[in-house]
């Protein structure tokens, strides 16, 4: 099985979340039987792609799942899941290793009969993305340019009449990161789609009829993520690191799965999804999430607040059965001081078919995006120069009520 869905992993994260049982686990039951025939997913061998895979071959009536995905090593993993499923899958699997907004993607999507329902979990998701000017310009590529040109294939070429789904994130409510803010423009991007002509790339087809997105909390041990570092650190006899003053909300990988799959399948046209969780009760701390894991694998936590005794001490600390975990401050750029999924100009109602989601209305008029998105094509081609301050105005264009954090300091400079 992919990392994030090992049995251990689902356990640590019922500790840290304080649910054993799904928090949409009702919901999903309810959900209208059938689903989608013909599924496309977009970075589907991730850490949530391969959790809404496996998702949906539990639920819907799928015969042909394909995925696209340029990690060939998830890839290799999400078949071998598949393969290895209680249930076997009898459909049709097909497996490229392609990049969503390449044109190998497009031409493989022309040889393939229309797919009823497209989801994208495609996406620079960390926020030490914007670490300088490069990699800053390629996060907006992937999340926006590129996005626009796999929408617009998906029009001309006739796939998503049954919907598409894109993933978003809590950061895009009220961003003060620059991916952040990229993927609240993603959200517009799409619905940008949902109305005739096109944005940026030419396309000859209809607006896509159905398209909903999610904002939702961190997913334990996702690929990437401060608890899957916890997970790399002791494979490699390192130090854990955790900000002790941050609490975010968790969602274990079958959660994420579940929740993927309602929005995509059971909601809308033109909504956000968000989960709804209480923040009294249900924000976990990084120290306390470090807590759990060591506690899986019969240790201890150690408490550092100078890095190098935290990496002197891993040998001596785990004979006695503990662990050293860094204690850290959040002092770098993009970093949220809360977490919340609703920005000040957005209202959350009751999703129509699920108590445990809510939904944000898309706004009825998408400000120009063409203007952005013909700066990134530019500096992508090199056209013209560019700097993180640049990319930031034309964000901010687009969503006023951003405040990008700047701090000098990014999550490299960190153990």
């Amino acid at each position: 099985m992919p990392l994030c869905l090992t049995p251990r992993i689902e356990r640590i994260a019922q500790t840290v979340t304080g649910r054993s049982t799904s928090l949409f686990a009702e919901d999903i039951a309810r959900a209208p039987a059938g689903g989608p025939r013909r599924v496309l997913l977009i970075g589907g061998a991730g850490s949530i792609g391969s959790a809404t895979a496996m998702q949906l071959l539990d639920w819907a009536q799928v015969d042909t799942l394909a995925v696209l995905d340029p990690n060939e090593n998830n890839l290799a993993e999400l078949i071998r899941s598949i393969r290895n499923r209680l249930r076997p899958f009898t459909g049709t699997v097909l497996i490229e290793p392609l990049d969503y907004g390449s044109p190998l993607a497009a031409q493989f999507l022309a040889t393939q009969k229309p797919f009823d329902t497209v989801l994208s979990f495609a996406a620079l998701k960390h926020v030490r993305s914007e670490r300088d000017a490069f990699s800053t310009l390629r996060m907006l590529e992937v999340n926006l340019l590129l996005a626009d040109r796999f929408l617009a294939t998906l029009r001309t070429q006739g796939h998503g009449s049954n919907g598409v789904f894109f993933v978003s994130t809590d950061k895009a409510a009220n961003p003060v990161s620059l991916m952040g803010a990229s993927k609240r423009v993603m959200e517009l991007l799409l619905w940008a789609h949902t109305k005739p002509g096109s944005v940026y790339t030419p396309t000859t087809g209809a607006p896509l009829p159905l398209v909903t997105t999610a904002r939702f909390a961190n997913v334990a041990f996702s690929d990437g993520s401060l608890p899957w570092s916890f997970l790399q650190r002791l494979e490699k006899g390192q130090p854990l690191a955790a900000p002790g003053d941050i609490r975010r909300y968790l969602i274990s990988p079958v959660e994420a799965g579940q929740l993927c799959t309602l929005a995509a399948c059971a909601t809308n046209h033109r909504s956000v999804v968000i989960p709804r969780l209480d923040p009294s009760a249900d924000l976990v701390s990084f120290t306390d999430i470090a807590a759990a894991t060591l506690d899986a694998f019969g240790l201890e936590p150690a408490w550092y607040e100078d890095p190098a005794e935290a990496l002197v001490n891993v040998t001596s600390d785990r004979a006695r059965g503990k662990y050293p975990v860094l204690i850290t401050k959040s002092d770098t750029s993009g970093e949220k001081d809360i977490e919340e999924f609703v920005a000040q100009d957005e209202q959350a109602i009751d999703h129509p078919m699920a108590k445990q989601l809510q939904t944000i209305a898309a706004p009825t008029h998408a400000p120009e995006l063409s203007v952005v998105l013909d700066l990134i094509f530019k500096s992508v081609n090199g056209v013209q120069t560019y700097d993180k301050e640049v990319f930031s105005n034309a964000l901010q264009s687009l969503i006023p009520a951003m405040v990008h954090r700047e701090t000098g300091m990014s999550l490299d400079g960190k153990i």
